[in-house]
Order: C-alpha cells, then sequence, then structure tokens
C-alpha cells in the first residue's frame, strides 16, 4: 500500500496533467449551451478563506450530450471564456445558462450569445429580495413569489407543449403575456417601495424568456442549470467535509480527477490509457501458415 505522502503527491502530479490533457480533449467541440457555476471550499492558503471552484459544461443539444469543458480554482471567469473562445469549444451564438451571477454573464455573453437564466433560481432570489426590502408580510411575499413563479412555469409548459408541434404563435402569445404580467408585477412593487424585487424583475427579465424566444426560432435551450448544479454536488461531497482544508494546488488536482470522470468517462479512461501507455486495441493479427510432411499435419 503506498504511503499518504505518496499517493499525495501522484494527486497532485496526475491532477496537473490531467488539466493540460483536457482541452485536447473539448477542442473544437462547438457546444451550443454553456452552462457554468462556482462554489466556495475552505482553504489552508496563508492569503485566501476559501477557494473559487469553477466549472464550465458543454451541452451539445441536438446529441443531447453534455461535456466537462473547464474546471478552475480562483480564476477568472473572463479568462475562462477566452480560452474557451481559443479552441472552439463553444459557438459563437450560444446560450449561456445559469444563475443571475454578473460575472459569469458578463464573461459569456456578447451581441452574439444570449442568457438564460436558470428558472429554479428565480422564485428563490426573487424571495430574498422581497425579505431585504422589508415591505411585505411573510404571506404576501410567499403570494408574490408564488404568483411569479406560476408565470414562469406556464411559460416553460407551454413551450413543451407547442413546441413539438411547431405552435410557434400560441408560444409567441404566451412570452408576450408573461412579460407584460410580470412587467406589471414589478411596476406594483415598485409603487409598495420594494425597489430591490422589482429591480431584479426588470434586470433578468429578457433572460427569463430567452428558452421561449429560442423555441420560436426552432432552436433548443436548457431552462435550467441543474446538470452543473450536480456537478458542484459532486465537489460538495469531496470537498466540502467538515475540517476540510486545502490549498490551491491540492483542490484543484483532486477536482480534476474528480470530475472530469464523473462527468467524462471517456475522457478520463483515454487520459488513463496515456498515463499508464497502455494500449487501447482489443485485438491483434497474425499470419498462420501450416505445412505437412510425408502426409502428416
Amino acid at each position: 500500500m503506498p504511503s499518504p505522502t505518496t499517493i499525495n503527491r501522484r494527486a497532485r502530479e496526475y491532477g496537473s496533467k490531467l488539466k493540460q490533457f483536457l482541452p485536447d480533449c473539448v477542442a473544437d467541440t462547438d457546444a451550443d449551451a454553456v452552462i457554468p457555476d462556482g462554489t466556495k471550499c475552505h482553504s489552508q492558503d496563508d492569503d485566501r478563506s476559501y477557494h473559487s471552484v469553477q466549472a464550465t459544461l458543454g451541452e451539445d443539444t441536438a446529441e443531447e450530450s453534455r461535456s466537462l469543458l473547464d474546471l478552475s480554482v480562483n480564476a477568472d471567469w473572463d479568462e475562462t471564456a477566452a480560452e474557451l473562445e481559443d479552441i472552439d469549444a463553444v459557438t459563437d451564438d450560444a446560450t449561456v445558462v445559469s444563475d443571475a451571477d454578473e460575472g459569469i454573464v458578463t464573461a459569456f455573453t456578447d451581441e452574439n450569445r444570449n442568457h438564460q437564466l436558470d428558472l429554479v433560481h428565480v422564485g428563490r432570489t426573487l424571495d430574498y429580495n422581497l425579505w431585504d426590502d422589508g415591505v411585505f408580510s411573510l404571506d404576501r411575499r410567499n403570494e408574490i413569489v408564488s404568483e411569479v413563479i406560476d408565470e414562469v412555469f406556464h411559460l416553460k409548459n407551454s413551450v413543451a407543449k407547442h413546441r413539438p408541434d411547431e405552435e410557434f404563435a400560441a408560444i409567441r402569445e404566451r412570452i408576450a403575456r408573461t412579460t407584460e404580467r410580470i412587467e406589471k408585477t414589478a411596476w406594483q412593487l415598485d409603487q409598495y417601495g420594494s425597489e430591490k424585487a422589482a429591480g431584479y424583475l426588470r434586470r433578468w427579465l429578457p433572460s427569463i424568456v430567452t428558452f421561449a424566444e429560442q423555441a420560436v426560432e426552432g432552436f433548443e435551450v436548457p431552462w435550467t442549470s441543474n446538470p452543473v448544479e450536480r456537478l458542484m454536488g459532486e465537489v460538495s461531497k469531496r470537498c466540502k467535509n467538515q475540517w476540510m482544508r486545502w490549498t490551491t494546488e491540492g483542490l484543484e488536482a483532486i477536482l480534476q480527477l474528480r470530475l472530469v470522470k464523473y462527468a467524462d468517462p471517456e475522457h478520463y479512461q483515454s487520459f488513463l490509457n496515456e498515463l499508464l501507455q497502455r494500449s487501447t486495441k482489443t485485438a491483434m493479427s497474425c499470419d498462420l501458415s501450416i505445412e505437412s510432411t510425408r502426409g502428416k499435419l
């Protein structure tokens, strides 16, 4: 059994090699949806209390396939987006699906790339802003959140119902109705002095309906960032247990090994074969000749 020191050294070494190996696997992926997210882990480095873990998934909606495009620790979203663009991992008109993290939206979106807000986050964030404004009672806050969520998921269900039959007029009508009602809710909140909640709805309303507008154009866009949320769950299970503290190098290495294996088993297996210099061939060929002597084989 190798010693803990050897295991630690090997994990750092192989995690670093896997990070260098991954870009070659995802180059020219041309994902039409990019799903980034981040979380934090406790640090044992002297210069910081927490490490920022950032993961980016790419999705080919037509093929219904996903790949881990990038995993970084304490990186900048702008740098990640630029690096993925350099290797053509994401299409120029890809849709970005995420929560309301301004850093992600700024880094990945431009005049060609739209943003889709994770609809699951709408109710949570609106409820927090209503509480922070301190204007309404708990019961009234729940009513407001419920009204907005009903509108949002009515739109989602309408798209799911009408898109297969290409009933785009019905989707356009529902988009207009959802937009009108949320704008009205934002105006009412403003009148009561709930400025943060009203501002949140106005700021993110275009991102709430992106998936529906894309459906009218014939494109399928994810309305939730659940795939990367599940990936963040793997980070929590492996690196957020009680008393765990990490160096930057150690955290990135262990997450490379864990998350690439979780998200892209084929890429992980290719890396393992290359690392061990193990052939992937499953058959071999040879020439066989038979000679007879005096009538006997």
